[in-house]
């Protein structure tokens, strides 16, 4: 019988949108969260929001006191670390799956970000460049063939920390890497799979620090 916890359509909406504004810091660090004030701002009962921040309290972006819960967030150090420690759970996935990754697959994510990319260049919306992204990202984890390996990055969440938006890197920068990865995985070569997956991710660190984020429609003509 499985132990995974289904929830439902209303629950995971807010448990999203609350986690944004924890992300975001509409929800201040160090403040308390009014779960009345979310609920009313949401459309929802305080039920699903206190839900929401039972499972965000897992993440560590929410803390449980006597007087309810008071908002994290992650500082410079703290999502710093959050990359460096995705960088070596996905160089090591790649790892596994150079040579083993089908070619089926690798074929729909070289569509899937070519066509996400060709739209953002059209219209100028990367919306779809970053749902792209996250699928990537999972499906290294999932090509790796090896289920201990996601779930450490599902139980700590790392992909959905460091995929929130304002942590994007520029498309025009990240496209090129994204495709050396999936051709390293293609011939094979499980050393420059490694190496493209850790330094794509590292990358990001820098921004980190400055604060300088990528803003859609903003690059020059």
């Amino acid at each position: 019988m499985s132990t995974e916890t289904t929830y439902l359509p209303l629950e995971e909406s807010t448990y999203q949108r609350v986690r944004a504004m924890l992300l975001s810091g509409e929800i201040p660090t160090g403040q308390p969260v009014n779960q009345s004030e979310v609920a009313v701002a949401l459309g929802v009962s305080r039920t699903p929001v206190r839900r929401a921040l039972s499972r965000l309290e897992g993440e560590g972006l929410v803390t449980a006191g006597p007087r309810g819960w008071h908002a994290v967030g992650f500082d410079a150090d703290r999502m710093t670390a959050v990359f460096e420690i995705r960088a070596v759970l996905e160089g090591l996935a790649c790892r596994l799956a150079a040579g083993r990754a089908g070619r089926a697959e690798l074929a729909r994510l070289r569509v899937l970000f070519q066509d996400a990319y060709d739209q953002l260049t059209t219209t100028g919306s990367a919306e779809a460049y970053y749902q792209a992204d996250v699928v990537f990202h999972r499906a290294l984890l999932e090509l790796a063939g090896e289920p201990l390996l996601s779930r450490t990055a599902e139980v700590h969440h790392i992909l959905t920390t460091s995929l929130a938006p304002g942590l994007y890197r520029d498309p025009h920068e990240t496209h090129p890497e994204h495709l050396a990865i999936i051709e390293a995985l293609a011939a094979g070569d499980a050393d420059r799979a490694e190496e493209l997956a850790r330094g794509h991710i590292r990358a990001a660190v820098p921004n980190i620090r400055t604060g300088a984020v990528y803003v859609p429609g903003a690059e020059a003509t």
